[in-house]
């Protein structure tokens, strides 16, 4: 029987690893927002002053919204793989998923209330755990019905926003929550580990507690499902699908997802034009990133993406670790420049850092086989499995 480990480095999928990569750059770009400013609460069309202002709207279109997706559809897609990978040598797959999934969650809730608030590991250990009955459907059953409850809801709830718009002006217009922005610059800037921890609870309630629950869920679990399909289907695997398909794909995508993405500039920033453009325009430019991807790996370019990939093996840890830092630069229990960074001083923290990652990341592991957490995610979750 074959061994039950994780999958050799000789047979990794390069495409998987630089978009994982890509993903940790676009994620730590928004998540700078944050480390800077009230993001949550705040209106950034009067918050920020011109100059940054206008990085702010790029960054908004470029990667707001569309990073985090292709971080849900490669959970979903590492899911199936693993289950295939578990049936052929007769491992209990799903003791084995509840297991691994647990550990993440377990994680996410600690990096989320004493590290960073906007935590993403939670949500997907918890809608990893709810997708797992569905794996045993077909692959195109997973992923147009992952694109049905994707897109119908998100429809139906932009449509009701641009008839309440339409009804009632001022309730579409966008407003400074005054209050918790003042808090948040009081607390992040000046207040105790204990004080920052309240905060950071706080904000993480606002986002996943029940109010942001079923937003949370349709924005995340039906992209884990295509990915599950996409895996099933084998569309990531070399040579599956040719190369003119993937361009059609991406500049479908790329112009669609961008006029969606741009809708609050050359329209109005209003509620229902910001709705769009995080949930459609968000999902489907990362649908063109991901294109991006597969058309240079099928053009040689996978070599030349190799530093992006190292970064991209290593997840887990420089996922933590972009939090932990940002934390100690911007919180008070640090450097304490929480709300004293210009934007273009952000963005280029945001480009140092992550070259640092990619360089560590690539001296890592020349040395070593996985990233620190990732082994010790792995330690917990691979054990002698009983053949299931």
């Amino acid at each position: 029987m074959a061994e039950w480990a994780p999958i050799h480095e000789k047979r990794r999928n390069s495409a998987i690893d630089i978009l994982r990569g890509f993903s940790l750059f676009g994620i730590l770009m928004v998540n700078m927002l944050s480390f800077l400013s009230p993001y949550l609460y705040i209106n950034p069309y009067d918050w920020f002053k011109a100059g940054d202002r206008a990085i702010v709207a790029w960054i908004e279109v470029f990667f707001q919204s569309s990073f985090y997706p292709v971080f849900a559809f490669l959970f979903g897609y590492g899911l199936m793989l693993q289950k295939q990978r578990a049936e052929m040598v007769g491992v209990q797959v799903y003791k084995f998923f509840f297991r691994r999934l647990t550990v993440l969650l377990v994680l996410g809730l600690a990096h989320a209330w004493f590290i960073w608030p906007g935590d993403i590991l939670a949500a997907y250990a918890v809608f990893g755990m709810m997708l797992l009955p569905f794996l045993k459907q077909g692959g195109k059953t997973l992923i147009f019905g992952g694109a049905a409850l994707f897109f119908i809801p998100h429809l139906l709830i932009s449509f009701y926003l641009m008839v309440m718009a339409i009804r009632s002006p001022d309730a579409s217009l966008l407003y400074t929550d005054w209050r918790n922005a003042a808090a948040s610059l009081q607390v992040y800037a000046n207040g105790s580990f204990m004080d920052i921890t309240k905060r950071r609870w706080l904000d993480w309630y606002a986002v996943y507690g029940p109010p942001g629950t079923w937003h949370a869920f349709l924005s995340v679990f039906p992209l884990m499902m295509a990915g599950a399909g996409v895996c099933r289907e084998g569309w990531l695997t070399k040579g599956r699908i040719p190369a003119k398909k993937w361009l059609l794909f991406f500049c479908c995508c790329f112009v669609f997802g961008l006029f969606c993405k741009l809708l609050p500039l050359i329209a109005a920033p209003i509620l229902p034009f910001l709705y769009i453009r995080e949930t459609i325009g968000g999902a489907v430019l990362s649908g063109a990133y991901v294109a991006l991807v597969e058309l240079c790996v099928k053009h040689r370019l996978a070599d030349f993406l190799r530093p992006v990939a190292m970064a991209g093996r290593m997840p887990l840890s420089n996922y933590i670790s972009q939090s932990g830092l940002g934390s100690l630069i911007f919180y008070a229990y640090g450097l304490g420049l929480y709300g004293k960074l210009s934007v273009p001083s952000g963005v280029l923290l945001v480009v140092l850092f992550f070259l640092i990652q990619v360089l560590v990341s690539d001296i890592w592991l020349h040395r070593f086989r996985y990233g620190p957490l990732e082994w010790g995610w792995r330690q917990l979750s691979y054990r002698n499995d009983k053949k299931g």
